[in-house]
């Protein structure tokens, strides 16, 4: 099991501590729904990709502290401390 953490080290971007996620659903095939996989706006970081997310398959491999939370209906993973998202489902 791969654990993530609650945030981000001092010296990394905010979003830092979800990129394994990331690496992890785009090496099981999802792809960016942008030109960029990370963008940043007033509220975070967030990474829109085009599939949706798998929850089951992600609980099987990661575990997730109290600040990040999981949406399936949503498709989303929040951290509640960074304002980070990754979203799913916004392929064509």
């Amino acid at each position: 099991m791969i654990y993530i953490k609650e945030k981000a080290s001092p010296d990394e971007r905010d979003c830092f501590h979800l990129q394994p996620i990331v690496e992890y659903l785009l090496a099981k095939g999802n792809c960016s729904a942008n030109d960029f996989l990370w963008g940043n706006n007033r509220t975070g970081y967030f990474c829109h990709l085009r599939n949706e997310i798998d929850f089951d398959d992600l609980l099987s491999v990661f575990i997730f502290p109290d600040t990040v939370t999981l949406n399936e209906e949503a498709q989303t993973i929040d951290c509640l401390i960074s304002y980070s998202v990754i979203k799913g489902g916004l392929g064509n």
